[in-house]
């Protein structure tokens, strides 16, 4: 009995140690990385992923390995394109919003099945939920490659802080400085 309560309290400190990667949308891999991807994707499947029949999952990693988690979501949760137009959801009040939510990548390399958990600011869950579908339509993932078949990356958690309302310059009320340009 106390062999078992010992592997169920070491098991319970591994889970709350290791976390699950959190992956960003907004940024996308440069041209030189992206074509390069599935050289290092096949390589690095079983160490970044679990896999079972035609989906995969990300590993979680202890807080020691943080730099290889970022070579996992590197390679496995980063667009290769992330387009710069979307449509803001109608009579959102100006200001940010922090969104974490959690969605998977289909065989085509698209952001499906986008379950908002929490939206913390000028947006409530389901202006969030519209904000990540338009932020999201034409963002795009290389398609992961396992054994020549396409295969589906579910359960990814995500983050995002969501800025509405007009744009506007930072800058427009600096004070031009003079000193930069002199004929």
């Amino acid at each position: 009995m106390k062999k078992y309560n010992i592997i169920l309290v070491l098991s319970f400190f591994a889970l709350s140690v290791s976390s699950t990667p959190i992956c960003s949308i907004n940024q996308e891999l440069n041209k030189d990385t992206a074509s390069k991807l599935n050289d290092f994707r096949s390589q690095t499947i079983s160490t970044c992923l679990a896999c079972s029949d035609s989906t995969c999952k990300l590993k979680s990693w202890p807080e020691s390995k943080k730099g290889d988690e970022s070579v996992c979501k590197l390679l496995f949760c980063t667009p290769s394109y992330v387009s710069k137009f979307f449509e803001k959801p109608d009579n959102v009040e100006p200001g940010k919003t922090k969104i974490k939510f959690s969605y998977s990548i289909n065989s085509k390399g698209k952001i499906k099945d986008i379950e908002v958990k929490s939206a913390k600011g000028a947006m409530n869950i389901r202006e969030s939920y519209k904000y990540l579908q338009s932020f999201t339509a034409k963002t795009q993932f290389e398609p992961l490659l396992i054994a020549g078949k396409e295969t589906r990356i579910d359960e990814i958690v995500g983050e995002h802080v969501a800025y509405t309302g007009k744009y506007e310059d930072i800058d427009k009320t600096m004070p031009v400085n003079q000193g930069i340009w002199r004929n």
